[in-house]
């Protein structure tokens, strides 16, 4: 079986250092335009074809212009590959402009690799069963497409954390993908930008488009529901950050993220 994320980032070789993919429009968030998450994931399928031998540690995604749907070339530059650690640049083009530029570092695993000494532990929420699963109404009639692609579960809606007034507005859920497919490493890059923006949950819909996204990858999740929390500390001059950390099935922190984000 073919999954739709697998079909959806697939890169196919071009001329030179390029790879070419198709943006399909079922991955469109708020207005209709691809999620960020998504296109970093389809750079990120290019860029990790000149690191085969090694695993996605870190990366990060500027992005320059809106997506499309339609064709997609990637340039993919190797900037360093090493045995401990390579850095992989990629540019995502379409109609000959750059939509998005990703930096990103692989490495060996299995020299990496080993227990954890610090551990940052998933919040006590109720399992996905005892959770409620927004209604995608909402979502298309905004034309989110996107809220298809996933099975969202939330206990309840973001908060200020700590009580009313300033502080961090969060939100706790659960994720996976709607056509059964499991996580993985790269799965996560779009998982981490799957949530509605925190800051919709607390003033109603609202728009906030990625500028710039950095994720970590800290290991290989284990199959089962993802559980996600997102918090947000600062809204000021339109600029929003957004913190997510994604825990697998058995509990262990499997990625964490921090965007930046502009309020429309």
């Amino acid at each position: 079986m073919t999954y739709r994320f697998d079909a959806d980032t697939r890169v196919v070789p071009a001329a030179g250092p390029r790879w070419s993919a198709e943006v399909d429009p079922g991955w469109a968030t708020i207005g209709g335009a691809p999620n960020g998450g998504y296109l970093f994931a389809i750079a990120l399928a290019a860029a990790a074809q000149a690191a085969p031998a090694q695993r996605l540690l870190s990366a990060t995604a500027h992005f320059l212009r809106p997506g499309a749907a339609g064709a997609a070339e990637i340039d993919v530059e190797p900037v360093k590959i090493g045995r401990l650690t390579s850095t992989v640049a990629a540019a995502l083009r379409q109609d000959g402009k750059e939509r998005v530029r990703v930096l990103a570092m692989y490495g060996d695993a299995a020299a990496l690799d080993g227990p954890a000494e610090l551990a940052i532990e998933p919040p006590a929420i109720p399992g996905p069963d005892e959770c409620a699963a927004p209604s995608a109404e909402l979502a298309l009639a905004l034309e989110a497409h996107i809220a298809l692609r996933y099975d969202y579960r939330v206990p309840a809606v973001s908060r200020w954390v700590g009580g009313a007034g300033p502080g961090t507005a969060a939100l706790d859920g659960w994720i996976r993908f709607a056509d059964g497919r499991e996580p993985d490493l790269a799965a996560l890059p779009l998982l981490v930008d799957a949530f509605p923006p925190v800051l919709g949950e607390l003033v109603g819909p609202v728009h906030v488009p990625t500028m710039e996204l950095t994720v970590h990858l800290r290991q290989e999740p284990a199959p089962g529901w993802i559980q996600a929390r997102l918090e947000s500390r600062q809204l000021a001059g339109g600029l929003v950050e957004e913190d997510a950390y994604l825990w697998d099935s058995k509990g262990r922190l499997v990625a964490m993220s921090r965007q930046l984000g502009l309020r429309r």
